[in-house]
Parts: C-alpha cells; structure tokens; sequence
C-alpha cells in the first residue's frame, strides 16, 4: 500500500460509527496484537485545552529525556499529525505500512471501525515500534466511551477545562459532561483536574471515591500573571516563579497550571519531572493554532477555538494583549457546534466580522450564517467565497495597528495558515517566546 493509497483508503472509512467506539476499537487492537499493552501513558480529556495541555506534557517529557508519543486530533494539515514521536510527526512510509497492517485487521471485523478508531490503532501500534518510554494520549470526544480509552490504568489522568460541547452525544447539562469524561479515571489512577471546574468537582471527586483514584485540582487563585504580551508571557504558580511560556494567549496560564501539577503528579510516581524539566519544557513548547500570533502589523490571529468557552477565553485574551481596541473577526463554524452562544459572546468586542465556511460536509454555510448575524447582531458583517478571498479581503482594509482575529473551527486553521503564508511571505511567524 502506498501512501496515497493509504489516504485514499482512510477516507473511504466512516467518522462516526453505531455503538460504542471503546468496544470496535477493543477487537480492532486485539487483531493487532493489544501493543497498547505494552505502553504507559497519560491520558488527557476535557472540553478546551486539551491539546495544549498534551503539547507542554510532551515537551516536558521529551527534554526529561524519555523517547515520548503524543496523540492528538483533529489533524490540522494532514492525518499524519496526529502521531508524533519525541515531536516529529509519523513519516509516510511509515504511515502507509502500518494502514496496510490496520486494514488487514479491520477487514475481519464484525462491525467496521471509523476513520478515529483506524487511528488509534495506528498511533498504538508505531508507539510500540518506536519503543516509546511514555505516551501523551488525547482523548478524541468525551472520555468513557471514546476509542482512546482502551488503555490500563495510566500514569496519569487530566480532565481540563470543562464546558457545553458535543451536547448531542454527551449530554446537556456540564454534569453529565463531567460524568462522560470523567469516564477515564481507572482504579488507583492519579488525576489531575483544571481548578476552573468547580461546578463539576462533586461529580469528578465521586468518581474518584469510588475508583480509588486521588484527585489533584489546581489552584487558579495562585496564579500570578508577571507578564503577558505577544511574544512573552511569564507567571507564577504554586512555588514556582518566573515561569516563561511559550504558548501565547491568557488562558494558556491556566492550562499551564494543570501541566505544571500533572508533572509534580508523575514526579512522584518516579518520572524526571524536576521543576528545571518543567521550565524547559513551558519555554520551548509549541502548538498550533491556539491564539497563534501569524503578523504583527497588522496583527493576524489564528485561534481554533470552536465553543462559546473557547471563544471566551481567546476574548479574554484579545482584552489583555490589545486593550481598547476592537477587533475584527473572520469566523467560520461547524453548523453543530453552538454558533448561537459564539456570536453572543463575539458582538459586543467585535469591529466586524467575515464570515467563511470551514473546510468540512458540516460548515455552516456562510451566507447563511452573514445573514444571521445581520438579524440577530448589529455590527457589521460580509460573507466571502472561499477563506482565501476573506483573508485577502480582511488585510485590505486593515491598518497597521488593527487586529484581525480568525477562529470558529480547528478545520480552518490549514488553509488560513496557507493563505497567511502567501500574503505574509517572509512576515509569516509563530507565537513563541522570543
């Protein structure tokens, strides 16, 4: 199987599948021989921040000196940046052999797996090949019955912030959400949990009671900003002073400070998770797409958040590193997310907003969307063709000192990279500390 052939097979797969994908994904890894078996991991859910928390675990774990796996999702340029080792993504050949071997397995299937299970399976088996130390797991939606949560009992546990997503499948109320991913806390696990949970800490701290597992949540009182402005942020938190981060964005803070308690957590049970590992680690992380800072003048912002709690927290941060100004929006959603609740929480700060539709069946059309917004909001809004055409559109009548913030969907971040690419050429940074 080529690598083309590969791709051309995983698209043909289903995303979503009957039943409980935990149990597809179950037989799919017994055919492969269980190598997850063979791993140790921390496992990672949550409703935002799931992603960063597994990127600044990895790198921490990486400088720590262990031969580290980290599996994330969605991907967002090509399948093969779900699957890293020591922070490079899985090679094509490699990639290509290891769907041959999946596809063999899923061919003597009862129920065929999904495009996620296909994967998982995947990122478990090279893992076991690569001979990795530990693995940064991100769990794909929910907890207890997501694929992911195939796994033994972990090195850790880390539920981050929780908020109303993916309701359909896992409930409407934060409780039940709680509930569904606190579904991966396995008996005598260590977990650690965002502070910011408070609603939901009876839910999660019963689960705990009866697993045996001991619940670590940290503190967001503790958290003492320094500094925070693009290029630097700096902070202290339970002890620990002058801590630079590399991930822009004022919520990044906090998820740090889950990070930062996760490391104390596998410290203790023997792993180099020093407080000098952690500060590399923080320092010389990154991760895209995440209140990522593309250009400076004017300022352009590529941020994946996709939920009304993402989309306040990157407002958040918009407030703290451009006070006084309003920024413009180029937004695209998918039509099953709370499109709704984004566009209560973007009106009041926005100067406009453009509207695009994510590269997904499940984009939100977006004359549709321009034409909601021009019911239900008062400021100023135009729908454009294609994301190219509304970042072109949005930079033409920037000046110097505006700032254009594009988010709604992880599923746009690709393109409006490319495009930033081409209009920005030897402009084009990251959001990293320098």
């Amino acid at each position: 199987m080529t690598y083309q052939q590969a791709i051309d097979w995983i698209n043909t797969r289903s995303w979503s599948g009957t039943g409980q994908g935990i149990v597809r994904c179950r037989a799919l890894l017994a055919l492969l021989g269980d190598p997850q078996k063979k791993l140790k991991f921390v496992h990672v859910a949550g409703t935002n921040g799931k992603g960063s928390v597994c990127a600044c675990l990895a790198r921490i774990l990486e400088e720590a000196g262990y031969r580290t796996g980290l599996y994330v999702s969605p991907h967002l340029v090509r399948f093969n940046d779900r699957i890293y080792v020591d922070g490079k993504e899985i090679g094509d050949e490699d990639f290509a052999r290891l769907a041959g071997q999946v596809r063999g397995a899923v061919l003597r299937m009862e129920e065929p797996a999904t495009v996620f299970e296909i994967m998982t399976a995947m990122a478990m088996l090279y893992f076991r090949e690569q001979g990795c130390d530990i693995v940064v797991l991100e769990v794909g939606m929910g907890g207890r019955l997501d694929s992911t949560n195939v796994i033994d009992a972990p090195e850790a546990g880390v539920i981050t912030s929780i908020g109303l997503d993916h309701t359909k499948e896992l409930g409407d109320t934060l409780e039940k959400i709680a509930r569904e991913k606190g579904g991966i806390i396995k008996t005598g696990c260590p977990v650690v949990t965002d502070g910011g949970n408070g609603p939901v800490l009876p839910v999660l701290e019963e689960i705990c009671r009866e697993k045996g597992a001991f619940l670590t949540v940290t503190q967001p009182n503790r958290i003492r900003l320094r500094s925070l402005e693009p290029g630097r942020t700096e902070f202290d938190y339970g002890g620990l002073e002058r801590v630079r981060l590399a991930l822009p964005g004022a919520y990044q803070v906090r998820n740090a400070a889950v990070v930062i308690e996760t490391a104390r957590v596998l410290e203790k049970k023997g792993w180099r998770t020093g407080e000098e590992t952690v500060r590399r680690g923080l320092l010389r992380v990154y991760w895209p797409g995440r209140f990522e800072i593309l250009h400076r003048s004017p300022w352009f912002i590529l941020d994946g958040s996709h939920n009304p709690d993402g989309i306040r927290a990157t407002l958040e941060s918009l407030r703290e590193y451009f006070p006084g100004k309003k920024p413009a929006f180029l937004l695209g959603m998918l039509s099953t997310k709370d499109v709704e609740g984004a566009l209560h929480a973007i009106e009041p700060v926005a100067s406009e907003i453009g509207v695009i539709m994510p590269p997904s069946d499940k984009a939100e059309d977006a004359a549709a969307l321009r034409d909601r917004i021009r019911r239900e909001c008062s400021v100023r809004t135009e729908s454009f063709s294609s994301i190219r055409e509304g970042v072109e559109r949005m930079l033409a009548r920037a000046g110097a000192e505006d700032v254009i913030c594009a988010t709604g969907s992880l599923y746009s971040v690709a393109e409006l990279r490319a495009c930033a690419e081409h209009f920005f050429g030897d402009g084009l940074q990251r959001g990293t500390v320098r």
